[in-house]
């Protein structure tokens, strides 16, 4: 057998197989030297004539194999002891048994055969090299010193020496040639089987390989594919060997960050043992791109660094991500569009978690407010805590939805209404409240709105609630005006008259209070024109400075042309006085008031208009106001000033006023720091109208009143009734009374041609006085009809004159008003009604 074919077998074992191989050659060879030398060569040299050298010689060597083998069978092999002793046995007997001629030449094949057995790698080689050159000496030694050599005595002794040498030198080939024979079919049949379950082995991988949902691609180090499953074949719709022959880009993108580049990089990572799990724009083969998870892996796959790719197609997932990501963006821009967030808590630990909305909505930075049970209780308004407490308990016991209004305390120390709604999602295992979640709501906004809404309706009936009562007392005040006036003529005591002057006084400031009360509660607002607003802050700024105190400084930043509204310039200047007077007493020791005119594009709150809004300032350096006051200061009858000294009006009607010229009024003031009203009016934007004098209107004294006039008066209230007809009596006119307009019908059918002029009251039980009008022109058209109203009617005048009225006069008045009206209508009698 060839040497080649040796190397073959003992490289055919791997690790420990290889080393019992060269293991069990090594007994052998110690076995058959034990065996020949002892059993065979022994015996044989005893027929021969040959030194005592020799047979010690072949008895030591017999002797060495013998231990060897023992040795080895205990785990100790001394090949390379037992291959010197050989070789310096062999020398020895080579001058010993004739040299060339003895039989030792044929023992150094089986010992090369020893050599290249039992020896690895470089060391083989040169032992083996060693050995030739070992022999050759030995010729060399031969040539050159023949007496070294101890020739045969006889022919015999070198026949028998020969065919031992012969014999053992065949026998051990034998042996050793039959041992490899037998290990080289053994080791046939362990290749044979190893190749067949090499092949199971990759059919079982080619079938892992391909049943796996992933697709997977087997890269060399430079990235090249050198094998994919069925599935990827399948994801991109291209044939493996297409796939085989393609390259990254031409199943990617192939723009950066999708390129072949940047695949090369993680290649080269994984390919340095770092593991690679990244997101991939990948392309089909008919072009669509969609999203793909790639994680790289080295593998070493037949002594070779390989790179495995599980590529998975995620365009689902990433779709649902974005749908996720999109929803919760839409929620999270929801709760802050509504100034809401959300909480989720502990109700055993405390603990809680909120959105970043909840500390933007209490003024803290994100992050900045540590959030838990105990803290948010604290932060409570102590007036809510009771309230909240209990409703909070009813939620977890009940395990309904709860919700909850109170006040929590802001990073700055204000206070900001919450509104709170949460339900309990989740039980420990004994049936407990265990987690809380549900959302909080900023409604200061709504809670102030809800204020003022709940402030406008109280004005509002306390505006109807005044309305009927002015009604009343204009009954009450008409008579006692007229009646004080034409007392005091009567009285020739000067303490009498003065008394009567008190009793005229107060009437007088009856009727004052009741013109407020009706300028608040119907929002009288008549004659309105253009008016430019800082035209009258400027002629009020210049009234103020004649009157005020020196000690109070008047400032008006607003100039004329600034600005116009569509108003009653009376009632815009009685707003204004109103203001500055209040002003004024809020700075008893002096100070600075500021009348000033800015324009507001845009208005929030319940009461604003849409549209531009000019905004009168009224600023002063005052007192100024606490917070508990300011709710109450437009509320009728509402002062703070001494009695006697004020009478809790002047806002009120400034109130009714601003609104009924659809506006509001809103003021700013702490204790110590002034205060500043903003009446919001809405702005004109056409110029072409003239505009009105802002300066009061004042009625000419009324002429000697005419005699001799037949006069109807109408009114369901007695005393008016009285002391009109008394008063026109003593005027010297005929008077017929009525208290009703269908006795004043039947009055006027009976003397339709001595009545020429009808006074009525406007509100009458059954028929008032808007009915009667035209029923009474019906029956004589030429009457002189003069209204009388708790209201005034100036709004209205062309749709009473339709109806009939001549005139209208407004409760209460004096006998010098009522003596005019009847002059005017008696001059007017010989015109057309």
């Amino acid at each position: 057998m060839s040497v080649p074919l040796i190397q073959r077998i003992a490289l055919g074992f791997g690790g420990d197989d290889a080393t019992e191989l060269r293991v069990r050659i090594f007994r052998l060879i110690c076995a058959l030297a034990a065996g020949l030398c002892l059993l065979v060569v022994a015996p044989l040299n005893l027929m021969q004539t040959l030194p005592w050298g020799v047979h010690l010689a072949n008895g030591a060597l017999g002797l060495a194999g013998g231990i060897c083998y023992w040795q080895s069978c205990r785990g100790r092999h001394f090949i390379g002891s037992f291959f010197v002793l050989l070789v310096a046995v062999l020398d020895l007997v080579w001058f010993l048994n004739a040299g060339s001629d003895g039989s030792v030449t044929h023992y150094f094949y089986p010992v090369m055969l020893f050599v290249i057995t039992l020896f690895q790698g470089r060391s083989r080689w040169m032992i083996a090299l060693g050995l030739w050159l070992n022999v050759g000496l030995l010729y060399v030694l031969e040539h050159f010193f023949p007496s070294w050599v101890t020739p045969f005595p006889g022919v015999l002794d070198h026949l028998v020496d020969l065919e031992t040498g012969i014999f053992c030198s065949f026998t051990a080939l034998v042996a050793v040639t039959g041992f490899i024979l037998t290990n080289y079919n053994r080791e046939q049949r362990r290749v044979a089987e190893t190749a067949a379950r090499l092949a199971a082995s990759e059919a079982e991988y080619r079938e892992i390989f391909n049943s796996t949902s992933d697709a997977l691609f087997v890269h060399a180090a430079d990235g090249r594919v050198l094998d994919v499953n069925e599935q990827a074949c399948s994801l991109f719709g291209l044939s493996r060997e297409a796939l085989l022959r393609a390259g990254v880009n031409d199943y990617s993108l192939n723009e950066s960050p999708y390129s072949q580049s940047e695949a090369q990089v993680f290649i080269d990572r994984a390919m340095r043992g770092q593991s690679q799990l990244f997101e991939w724009r990948s392309k089909r083969a008919n072009g669509e791109l969609f999203w793909s998870e790639v994680a790289l892996r080295r593998w070493e796959i037949g002594g070779d660094q390989r790179v495995i790719a599980s590529v998975r197609d995620i365009t689902q997932r990433k779709q649902d991500q974005e749908s996720l990501r999109f929803s919760e963006e839409r929620m999270r821009l929801a709760i802050w569009a509504s100034d809401q967030s959300w909480f989720d808590t502990n109700l055993q630990t405390g603990n809680a978690q909120t959105s970043p909305e909840y500390s933007r909505i209490l003024g803290y930075e994100h992050g900045e407010l540590q959030t838990s049970l105990a803290m948010w209780r604290e932060r409570i308004h102590p007036d809510d805590r009771p309230e909240l407490e209990r409703i909070f308990q009813h939620a977890l016991k009940t395990r309904e939805i709860g919700t909850m209004e109170y006040r929590l305390r802001t990073k700055a120390g204000t206070w900001k209404w919450i509104r709170s709604v949460g339900k309990v999602v989740e039980l420990d295992a004994a049936g407990r409240p265990l987690r809380m979640v549900g959302t909080h709501m900023d409604i200061s906004a709504r809670k102030e709105l809800e204020a003022q809404l709940l402030h406008s309706q109280r004005l509002e009936a306390v505006g109807t609630l005044a309305g009927g009562v002015a009604h009343d007392l204009n009954n009450i005040l008409t008579p006692m005006l007229m009646a004080s006036g034409l007392l005091r003529e009567k009285l020739t005591e000067a303490k009498d008259r003065e008394l009567m002057s008190l009793i005229e006084d107060g009437g007088r400031r009856g009727a004052a209070i009741v013109k407020q009360l009706l300028a608040f509660s119907r929002n009288l607002t008549q004659n309105r024109v253009p008016v430019d607003l800082g035209q009258l802050l400027i002629e009020v700024g210049q009234l103020l400075r004649a009157t005020f105190p020196p000690e109070i400084t008047v400032v008006v930043t607003a100039a004329a042309g600034q600005g116009r509204v569509e108003a009653d310039p009376n009632q815009l200047h009685q707003v204004l006085m109103n203001l500055c007077v209040n002003a004024r007493d809020a700075m008893p020791a002096g100070g600075t008031m500021t009348l000033g005119l800015e324009r507001a594009d845009q208005v929030a709150g319940p009461a604003a208009k849409a549209g531009p809004h000019l905004v009168i300032t009224v600023a002063d350096t005052g007192e100024g106001m606490a917070p508990e006051i300011m709710g109450q200061i437009f509320d009728p009858f509402f002062t703070t000033k001494p009695q006697g000294k004020g009478t809790g009006l002047g806002l009120a009607s400034v109130h009714g006023i601003i609104k009924a010229h659809r506006g509001f009024v809103r003021v700013e003031s702490q204790p110590g720091r002034g205060t500043v009203f903003r009446v919001f009016l809405p702005a004109r934007e056409d110029w072409g109208m003239e505009l009105a004098p802002v300066t009061a209107a004042v009625t000419p004294p009324p002429a000697e009143p005419l005699a001799n006039t037949c006069i109807l008066v109408v009114d369901d209230e007695p005393a008016v009734l009285l002391v009109t007809s008394r008063l026109l009596t003593r005027m010297g006119h005929q008077v017929i009374q009525a208290a009703s307009g269908p006795e004043a019908l039947q009055l006027l059918e009976r003397h339709r041609a001595a009545v020429t002029i009808v006074i009525t009251d406007f509100a009458m039980p059954g028929m008032d006085g808007p009915a009667l009008v035209p029923l009474l022109r019906a029956i004589s058209p030429a009457l002189r009809v003069i209204g009388v109203s708790g209201q005034n009617q100036d709004h209205r005048m062309e749709a009473l004159r339709v109806l009939g009225f001549s005139e209208v006069l407004s409760k209460p008045y004096e006998w010098e008003d009522l003596v005019h009206v009847i002059q005017r209508q008696i001059g007017a009698l010989d015109r057309p009604a």
